[in-house]
């Protein structure tokens, strides 16, 4: 399907051997230039909660200077695995940061099969598995610039919700596309790139491949990361309490799942996002959201741009494209009070197609809480959350403006339709890491591929009907149970290295079927990617 990545190993060979003399002079020079960094999923609840310095939180990453820095006298080899990057240069003026990743880990699961096949729970059991190789560089230049790069070579195996969900898509959940390894797993590559100028304290300019998400949650109903990368252009100004951004992306169209996507080419879209974030108060913060997607090309590929696809503008762009297809307009509210510096409360609301006929019908909100240091225990965070969003929300007439990207959702996983109710806990305790998650999820599925009841958004709007009594998990009234805890020790915190260990339940059920997923894994991962299949 896609064209495995040459080089990788004249790639890694290169790393090593500058690695030992790249990395002589950081012995004697430490962090005489700030070393900036951006917010991550194993960072952003400390760095960003337990933070009096951030004002603007709601757009992520955000971009921080890292003072965790320090000298260290241990000789070179200690350092190189528990204390440093492997590449790591601080010169006046610059800083280099690299590292060769290796994240390995295997496990087994069980998975029950549907009560319509079978009287009772029968299960089949295969191993989960993961290998990865691949590298991580990032640094900046002055406190100016800051860029970052990586990418992964991959073949794994997955869990059984995970596995159906892959064929499908044809997508690795917030990955990419694959291709068959060995006729049970999977082969695929994931990269990344993002560059950053500051080039003073009021305007941002993030050029990358990547994701962004937008929200003060651990899910978001307006843009969130459980995406597979697409390039952006992300533009941020701040002026006193105000800070406004754009961002202009382009997404891929829902496409074919097999390997004639590659010949042909995939469709793209386009997306404009904005957000302008107001600090009202000390403790009170309010955004305004508006997000439009729209088709820049016809059948033929044929590119159909026109000047409301760069307005930077929010809510002044055109409703409709070139060829006269109407865009797809989301918009919505982000809100976070700090009650104490460790304490939040958060919310979002998000109406589709705002100013319409039907955008009564198609809304969605959040509302949750996020307690750091909870009884007064370092390191120990936990978060509480409620989200819904009714039927047919994010969808359109035609898969080039439905809000999804790679037939993945930009907003919730779960699509629409449902009502969650999700908990998250972690604690750090010197190098343990603890982590623990759990989710009930209540949506209402199709009976069959000629239904729609408004899950599935990559469904036509025009499929439906037009009645008025649309209720929130109509349909085949089905439910998710999750639970997910992993324990690490971490061995280098700089790269966050680590021995992993973990076990996740999960169940998916109606009067039709009973999926029940239950797997434990162990092994040694590398990186601050965000890999939790937590849908």
């Amino acid at each position: 399907m896609h064209k495995k990545k040459t080089g990788i190993k004249k790639i890694f060979f290169q790393i090593f051997c500058c690695a030992f003399f790249l990395s002589l002079p950081a012995a004697l020079l430490f962090a005489q230039t700030p070393v900036l960094r951006v917010t991550n999923s194993f960072t952003q609840q400390s760095v960003l909660y337990n933070n009096d310095t951030f004002q603007h939180t709601a757009w992520k990453p955000v971009l921080y200077t890292d003072s965790t820095y320090t000298k260290s006298d241990r000789s070179w080899l200690y350092r190189k695995f528990f204390e440093d990057h492997l590449i790591q240069v601080q010169e006046p003026g610059f800083n280099l940061f690299g590292d060769v990743v290796l994240d390995l880990y295997a496990g087994g699961t069980k998975r029950g099969i549907p009560t319509e096949t079978a009287n009772q729970h029968e299960g089949k059991t295969k191993t989960v598995l993961m290998n990865t190789r691949g590298y991580m560089i990032s640094g900046n230049i002055s406190d100016n610039f800051y860029f970052e790069t990586d990418l992964y070579e991959n073949q794994g195996r997955f869990p059984g919700y995970v596995d159906s969900f892959i064929h499908a898509t044809g997508v690795i959940p917030f990955q990419n596309r694959y291709k068959n390894f060995k006729n049970k797993g999977f082969d695929f590559t994931y990269s990344t790139a993002r560059l950053v100028y500051t080039p003073g304290k009021h305007f941002l300019f993030d050029l990358g491949y990547n994701t962004n998400f937008i929200g003060d949650g651990y899910r978001s109903l307006l843009l969130s990361d459980y995406n597979t990368p697409y390039p952006y252009l992300h533009v941020a100004a701040n002026f006193g309490k105000f800070q406004y951004s754009v961002m202009w992306s382009q997404y891929i169209s829902q496409g074919k799942t097999d390997s004639t996507i590659y010949a042909l080419g995939v469709s793209r879209k386009w997306g404009q996002t904005y957000l302008l974030d107001w600090q009202a108060t000390k403790n009170l913060s309010l955004g305004i959201f508006n997000s439009v997607v729209s088709s820049v090309e016809n059948e033929n590929h044929e590119k159909q741009f026109g000047l409301t696809h760069f307005s930077p503008i929010i809510f002044l762009h055109g409703s409709e494209a070139p060829s006269g297809l109407k865009n797809n307009d989301v918009a919505g509210l982000n809100v976070k009070y700090r009650i104490t510096p460790e304490i939040n409360v958060y919310g979002q609301f998000m109406v589709d197609q705002l100013g319409s006929a039907e955008w009564e019908n198609r809304y969605g909100w959040q509302l949750g809480l996020h307690v750091g240091n909870i009884f007064g225990v370092n390191g120990l965070n936990a978060q509480g959350e409620f989200n819904t969003v009714r039927p047919y929300s994010y969808a359109s007439d035609t898969t080039t403006t439905v809000y999804a990207h790679d037939n993945q959702p930009l907003a919730h996983p779960i699509g629409a339709n449902f009502k969650e109710v999700i908990g998250v806990a972690d604690y750090s305790y010197k190098r343990w890491w603890l982590r623990a998650e759990a989710f009930i999820t209540h949506y209402g599925a199709d009976s069959s591929a000629n239904v729609d009841y408004g899950r599935d958004i990559f469904k036509p709007l025009y499929l439906h009907s037009k009645e008025t009594d649309i209720k929130t998990d109509q349909g085949l009234n089905t439910q998710i149970y999750y639970a997910d805890f992993r324990v690490a020790y971490i061995l280098n915190k700089k790269n966050n290295l680590r021995v992993e260990a973990g076990a996740v339940y999960r169940s998916e059920s109606n009067k039709l079927y009973d999926y029940k997923d239950f797997y434990g894994y162990i092994g040694v991962r590398f990186s601050f990617r965000k890999l939790i299949y937590d849908f």
